[in-house]
């Protein structure tokens, strides 16, 4: 090294070492005093995808590691900050024990290259001849799949562990004195000497069971002086006494004054392998001295491989005898892997004298067999000899083959395992101490909004503070307690949703170290925001439902159809006069059901069962006081996940007083229909009658007029008028009242009838009128109604007559038009008539009602009480519109249906 304090490439030391440091298969690089970099390997350079000619003679290496400028250990070495070391790389550094004076560290890069990098770092500090530093070295390995792999291991030691607790072996801890008494066992162990429990067990002293005491002692002992027993075959004896084999292995627990406080153990039941091996004992007798003369095979040979001697076995190795393995060479029985390794082997053997290695040898039938071989040279008189003993490990290679398999299948059934955490239906994640997130599945990062990715080595409170507080709350608890926490309800909002108030239940299990030690949580997540949402709803709804069911004073049924039994809420007592029994069956209802509707009820309940049809019924119940009470009853069906009928819910409604009401209303309506119908046989009597009488009068008031017209005075003849006017009046009165109530009488044949053929027959008839008055009468596109024709001609030909009677204009003018509305057709009768002043309107439609005087208009007053009562007797209704001196608008309305209506 140069005098100056500086480092460089022509630097004394490190001439001819540029090829070693460009071709070394690990990144290393050279730094000067100066921090600058003088040595930039080409493994270096292909790890950090940075070139040499990019980072020579700048200060820039930092960027093969970390994304903003830090030092690197080597720059700590150069600059001899031995102290900065904890700072920069925590507790993860120590000194070198392979290179005086260098230093080591193991660092976390979770977003270098194409992923996480785990790297080994090796730096120290190159220094002159009088020991200043001028420049470092720093190299690196990638452990990346070697800390993968210990992870695995640890994780695979975690489900080893619980394998082991799960064994079907005994597994206790004890004292130490002689008697010795049970700290603890499992109940594998108890159920091995025949105990039904292990607290049966703990009363037992751990000598009594032993056959001979003494081997108590003796175990004792050697457990003192080992420390631990491994696999100490026992004689014990069960509960009953049975003599029983068993395996044990211990090992002692000291405590600080250095002697043992507990000893724990596994104990296996050894009975049927010891009675086994007895056997296989007395059979191996027979074939001891032939067992003890077999050996390895062995061999004599020069270093080229000629073979000179070999025993018997060596020859069976290969297939053959001695006599014919003799002379030949290893060449011949050597693999093609094994003659490539030849020279690798015999330069080792030379070199130092005894080797050992596996090797594939080919037997004369061509099988290919494994062996281990030790070879050593032995010096004699006639030159170096290779000695080689073969011991065949074929099996051991088979059972290598089956492990390797069996690694690779657990390998393909942890990515299976992998690929199920990830699809989980549920939130998964697993957090360190910190509640850093160490692994999470595809749903937690959906739910948290963010790639799973992004979360690892990121806390709680970074990705979802709106929930660090409860999580760490959990968290506390689960440290605190050692135990899981199962079933709680975590609320708050996410990236995934920003302002959306989410629910979700979440369990909390510890993860416990080899040591008992919690190391980290295991979380579970399932969202319930909609299940939280519907359970509002429906609470909503049951709250809407009561205060409806309250409100009608109804009570609610409940029949659960597997036990047979009705359950009723408080207000059973308003609908059947006596408080419920807790115990009703089907049966006992029926019972407080009148006898008359017990058989509605059971062929309403068979429908419910057979069709699935809602119960509806109405019944009547006998109270206690023999009072009876009408009830309206409504329920429905529900069924089990089978499709299995379940229960029954229903209400029900004290409907008596509706009932009462009903039955009096229908007693009014008969004895008025009877009225009526004898008010009509009266008028039609009447009417009828009166028909004949006033013929005479008016037939003998005229003869009496034309025989004595010139005999008497005007005055009598004026009277005799008015007599014969009034008998003229009398008779279009009875004629009137006669149609009128030939209405109520008589009904036709309804059917389907043409409004329009009705108003032409209307104009012909009525032509001379038309005419006589200049009156235009107007329709078009009048519908078919279902009706009575006779009584439709009244309407019409009423109202036309009506318009034209009561109209002062020069051209009266009607216009007729239909509307459908809903079921019915509504017809509209317009004319330019005088219209009808107000005060009449409550005497329009009224039978013998006149609005105007006999001398202003003739007519009895019948016309509109005959349109009214045809128009109620179709189902319809009739009423207007008027202004006077503008006109008016008559409406009336007939059902589009083909039903007759009565009144």
């Amino acid at each position: 090294m140069t005098g100056d304090h500086h480092l460089n490439k022509s630097s004394p030391g490190l001439i001819g070492l540029e090829a070693i440091i460009n071709f070394s298969p690990l990144p290393q690089f050279v730094i000067d005093r100066d921090h600058k970099v003088i040595y930039w390997n080409k493994a270096l350079e292909e790890y950090s995808k940075l070139k040499a000619s990019d980072i020579l003679s700048t200060d820039k290496h930092w960027k093969a590691f970390y994304k903003s400028k830090r030092p690197c250990m080597v720059d700590l070495l150069v600059d001899e900050d031995i102290g900065s070391l904890s700072y920069w790389f925590s507790h993860n550094f120590k000194k070198s024990e392979l290179v005086e004076g260098a230093y080591e560290a193991e660092d976390y890069f979770p977003h270098m290259g194409d992923g996480d990098k785990y790297l080994h770092f090796t730096a120290s500090a190159i220094k002159d001849q009088s020991g200043n530093v001028i420049g470092g070295l720093e190299s690196f390995e990638d452990i990346t799949q070697r800390k993968i792999a210990e992870n695995d291991l640890q994780e695979s030691e975690e489900k080893f562990r619980s394998l082991v607790e799960n064994l079907n072996v005994g597994v206790y801890r004890n004292t130490v004195d002689l008697g010795g008494y049970f700290i603890q066992v499992n109940q594998a162990f108890a159920r091995m000497f025949g105990y039904e429990s292990t607290s049966e067990i703990m009363e037992t002293k751990v000598i009594d069971f032993f056959l001979d005491p003494s081997e108590r002692i003796t175990f004792l002992e050697d457990l003192k002086k080992e420390g631990s027993i491994i696999d100490r075959e026992l004689h014990l004896k069960k509960k009953d006494n049975t003599p029983i084999w068993v395996s044990v292995s211990a090992k002692a627990h000291y405590n600080e004054q250095g002697t043992i406080e507990w000893v724990d153990g596994i104990i296996e039941d050894i009975n049927h392998r010891k009675i086994s091996e007895e056997a296989l004992i007395k059979s191996e007798e027979r074939y001891r001295s032939i067992v003890e003369n077999i050996n390895d095979g062995f061999c004599i040979h020069d270093f080229e491989g000629n073979i000179q001697d070999c025993n018997e076995n060596f020859a069976m190795m290969l297939g053959s005898v001695p006599e014919e393995i003799i002379g030949t060479n290893l060449d011949e029985f050597s693999s093609n892997t094994m003659m490539l390794e030849k020279n690798n082997v015999t330069g080792e053997l030379k070199k130092t004298g005894i080797v050992e290695f596996d090797a594939d040898l080919l037997k004369k039938d061509g099988n290919r067999c494994y062996y281990n071989i030790k070879s050593s040279i032995v010096s004699g008189k006639n030159g170096d000899k290779v000695h080689s003993f073969l011991r065949d490990v074929t099996k051991r290679r088979e059972m290598e083959e089956i492990l390797h398999e069996s690694e690779i299948k657990s390998q393909k059934r942890l990515a299976e395992i992998e690929a199920i955490y990830n699809s989980a239906p549920i939130g998964l994640c697993v957090l360190d101490r910190n509640l850093r997130f160490v692994r999470i599945n595809d749903r937690m990062a959906k739910i948290n909004g963010f790639p799973p990715e992004e979360h690892i080595g990121k806390t709680i409170q970074e990705i979802v503070p709106d929930l660090a507080e409860q999580g760490e709350i959990v968290a506390k608890e689960v440290f605190e307690t050692k135990k899981k926490v199962m079933g709680r309800e975590f609320n708050g909002i996410t990236p995934a949703k920003p302002g959306v108030l989410r629910t979700w239940i979440e369990q909390w299990y510890p993860v416990k170290d080899s040591s008992n030690q919690i190391i980290g949580i295991n979380v579970a997540v399932l969202e319930i925001t909609d299940i939280k949402r519907a359970d509002k709803a429906l609470k909503k709804s049951e709250e809407k439902l009561r205060l409806a069911i309250e409100g009608a004073d109804a009570v609610m049924w409940f029949w659960n159809l597997e036990k047979d039994v009705f359950e009723w809420t408080d207000r059973y007592i308003n609908i059947f006069g006596t408080n419920p029994d807790p115990e009703m069956s089907y049966d006992d209802f029926l019972k407080s059901v009148h006898p008359e509707d017990r058989e509605k009820v059971k062929n309403a309940t068979q429908r419910v069962m057979q069709y699935g049809e809602d119960f509806k019924v109405e019944l009547r119940t006998i109270w206690p006081d023999r009072s009876i009470h009408w009830v309206y009853s409504l329920g429905r069906l529900f069924y089990d996940f089978q499709g299995k009928p379940k229960e029954m819910i229903g209400i029900a409604i004290d409907i008596t007083p509706s009932k009462l009401a009903e039955q009096e209303l229908q007693e009014t309506l008969k004895q008025l229909k009877r009225s009526n119908a004898e008010l009509e046989q009266f008028a039609y009597v009447a009417s009828h009658d009166l028909q004949e009488p006033l013929r005479m009068i008016t037939s003998f008031l005229q003869l009496l007029q034309r025989r004595y017209e010139n005999q008497i005075d005007s005055d009598a003849n004026e009277f005799i008028q008015f007599a014969v006017d009034g008998a003229a009046r009398m008779q279009e009165l009875v004629n009137d009242l006669l149609t009128y109530s030939r209405i109520g009488r008589k009904t036709g044949k309804f059917e389907y009838v043409n409004t329009e053929d009705i108003l032409k027959q209307i104009t012909f008839d009525s032509r001379l009128l038309i005419e006589e008055n200049n009156a235009h009468i107007n329709y078009d596109n009048l519908p078919l109604v279902w009706a009575d024709y006779t009584q439709m001609v009244q309407v019409f030909q009423n109202l036309i007559s009506n318009s034209i009677k009561y109209n002062e204009q020069e051209n009266p003018t009607i216009n007729i038009s239909a509307e459908k509305k809903v079921n019915d057709w509504v017809f509209k009768v317009e004319d330019n008539g005088i219209g009808i002043d107000p005060k009449h309107r409550v005497h329009v439609f009224k039978i013998f009602q006149r609005l105007h005087g006999r001398d202003e208009y003739d007519g009895t007053g019948i016309g509109l009480a005959i349109v009214k009562r045809i128009v109620e007797q179709h189902g319809g209704m009739i009423w207007y519109e008027s202004k006077p001196g503008e006109g008016s608008i008559f409406y009336f309305s007939i059902p589009q249906g083909d039903e007759k209506y009565e009144i």
